[in-house]
């Protein structure tokens, strides 16, 4: 779909536009760094669950140095057996002392199904067809890994002059919240990642769009398990509000009715993301408009829901009772992911749970250290019948592009792109809570795109990534030579 066009209010220079030409010669390069990464397992199962992933990590840290980048491992340890995670730092220094910018991704990718996947676009196969490079991680996000490493590469063999330092930050485990990469990293060598800005490469390029969103904010996750309890017996004889099953059916059934989480003030609504949206398309572009992920499973029945963004949200994803088919199940395990809006607080959201137990007539206990506002006198002398526990939770965080980083970020895109930047605001989780949670500040999101995130036959548009790696090599050229 065709965007507006826009005269940037700082058009590119013959240098820069020097630069970008020379970059052209890397798309090729780019596409085989890419299928080189997504042909590396590097599947995250859970956060309790070590899986080796030395392997991505040491073809990054070759690959970086290679290139003429310094380049670091460190290691997280993972329990005291002596196992660990690899972070990688690779930088690139400018000619005297300056700001730092610093690019990040995460190498750890979701696990899949092969069975799900088809022939020919194998999970592991890197596989090029129709103008997409297939393969489970190529979206989220080793296409935008690869796009920041081959900026690095082209702006180090482009010889022109800088000041301070570029540098890119590989982590290890995003996709269970980064308790060894970006929760640790900061923490324990505050000194290596702590940069002046960050461009983290997550995909926020949106079919039917041209040019990417940027992100500027994202929700919270808090995945919780909630342990029903029960009586068991003979399934000849049904326990109808004593099986533990019974009671998680039942507590996600009325969820939707009875479950009431705060609403909170967000400094972007689906109004001003639509706003935004008329910058770059026509209100009949709009009306046309349906963002797309790629080919409908026939048994999606759902909608892309753009209000989803705005709101926190939830999700039941697991659920494991029972032990025979003829024995009624006296415990039932049921996990929920739930995104949390900005200003929405942990405790919040848990006094919302409790509120909705005391609705079902369920009597539940809070972890050690949170308050349960659960008030029902009937329940006091009752058993519990549902006990929480939190699998990992943070804060929602915003910050807007009104710093320096923002508007030199704003304006490398307005003047390579010529369209308006389309702010975002991130549903999932990114390295960027973790860091936010640090200190760190302009922290934003912005990378390639693709389609089946998480599901079967991910993939990566290629022809976007050659732009968006040009983004990020104009950005670093002028924030690393502004005053």
């Amino acid at each position: 779909m065709e965007e507006k066009r826009i005269k940037p209010a700082r058009p590119l220079s013959d240098e820069e536009k020097q630069l970008l030409d020379s970059a052209d010669s890397f798309g090729d390069e780019l596409t085989e760094l890419l299928a080189s990464l997504v042909r590396i397992d590097s599947r995250n199962p859970a956060e309790d669950e070590f899986c080796e992933r030395s392997e991505v990590f040491k073809f990054a840290d070759g690959w970086m140095k290679d290139a003429g980048m310094d380049s670091k491992l460190y290691k997280a340890p993972f329990d005291d057996e002596g196992r660990y995670y690899y972070n990688l730092v690779s930088e690139l220094k400018g000619n005297k002392a300056g700001k730092i910018l610093q690019f990040c991704g995460h190498l750890d990718i979701v696990p899949f199904n092969e069975k799900k996947w088809d022939e020919d676009t194998p999970p592991l196969g890197g596989t090029i067809k129709n103008g997409r490079l297939y393969g489970r991680g190529a979206a989220d996000m080793k296409a935008g890994i690869a796009c920041q490493m081959i900026a690095m590469k082209a702006l180090k063999n482009s010889g022109v002059d800088f000041n301070g330092k570029l540098q890119m930050w590989f982590t290890p485990d995003e996709e269970t919240h980064g308790k060894f990469g970006s929760a640790f990293l900061p923490k324990q060598f505050p000194g290596t990642v702590h940069a002046d800005a960050t461009i983290i490469s997550e995909p926020t390029l949106l079919a039917p769009m041209h040019s990417p969103t940027i992100g500027i904010d994202e929700k919270g996750p808090c995945w919780v398990k909630l342990t029903f309890f029960g009586v068991a017996g003979h399934g000849s004889m049904p326990k109808k509000n004593s099986n533990a099953l019974n009671k998680a059916v039942r507590f996600m059934a009325e969820a939707e009715r009875k479950l009431r989480i705060p609403k909170r003030k967000v400094p972007m609504s689906l109004f001003s993301f639509f706003r935004s949206l008329m910058t770059r398309f026509s209100i009949s572009q709009l009306r046309k408009m349906e963002f797309s992920t790629g080919k409908k499973d026939p048994l999606d029945r759902d909608k892309i829901s753009l209000s989803s963004l705005f709101k926190t949200t939830y999700s039941f994803n697991k659920i494991k009772a029972g032990t025979k088919t003829n024995v009624i199940p006296d415990t039932c395990e049921l996990e929920i992911d739930f995104r949390k809006m900005p200003g929405l607080s942990t405790q919040e959201l848990f006094n919302a749970v409790a509120k909705y137990c005391g609705r079902l007539g369920y009597r539940i206990k809070l972890p050690e250290g949170w308050r349960n506002i659960q008030t029902h006198r009937a329940l006091k002398d009752t058993p519990v019948d549902v006990e929480l526990s939190i699998i990992a939770e943070s804060e929602g965080s915003f910050h807007g592009m009104d710093s320096e980083f923002g508007r030199c970020l704003k304006g490398a895109f307005e003047a390579l792109y010529e369209s308006s930047v389309v702010e975002m605001f991130s549903p999932g989780f990114t390295d960027g809570g973790n860091m936010r949670d640090a200190g760190m500040k302009d922290v934003f999101i912005l990378g390639p795109g693709g389609g089946h995130i998480h599901e079967a036959n991910e993939y990566a548009e290629i022809e976007p990534m050659l732009n968006v790696m040009k983004l990020y090599l104009l950005t670093a050229f002028r924030y690393l030579n502004s005053n």
